[in-house]
């Protein structure tokens, strides 16, 4: 394997174990891990609502997610394409939203696509930007 393949693998690996800490963090409530997974002028936008910034991120995303008793987040089907110092992954995603603890039937979900890009920095790969899209939305009782 030449050392471009084995950068190019290397690169891949980072990137997806970068997407896995992010619905992880989600899941967990580290809204502060969550948010040192992104640049400083990141960009995060969602169907209804859009964030510029490190800055202010962790409570924006507690803010729309905090009030739920758990949530899961996961994606698949990841196409990754990189070129030098900035990538893209897109997925399809589908996230779980449980409104109570005592009643794992009272949740909505909603399924599409997470398109990511990625910006390389001192520190390794950083988040530049999300973008949720959804497709598909279900709920329980």
């Amino acid at each position: 394997m030449t050392a471009l393949a084995t950068t190019a693998e290397q690169d891949r690996t980072e990137l997806l174990d970068l997407l896995a800490r992010f619905v992880h963090c989600l899941d967990r409530r580290d809204f502060e891990g969550y948010a040192a997974l992104f640049t400083q002028d990141c960009r995060l936008s969602l169907p209804h609502a859009a964030h510029h910034g490190r800055a202010g991120l962790a409570a924006f995303v507690a803010a729309d997610l905090g009030g739920y008793a758990a949530t899961h987040h996961s994606t698949s089907d990841h196409l990754v394409r990189i070129e030098g110092d900035t990538a893209t992954v897109r997925s399809q995603m589908r996230a779980v939203h449980l409104r109570s603890a005592q009643d794992p039937k009272d949740w909505w979900a909603v399924g599409g696509r997470y398109e990511h890009a990625f910006r390389r920095e001192a520190g390794g790969w950083a988040i530049s930007a999300v973008t949720v899209t959804p497709v598909w939305m279900d709920e329980g009782s």
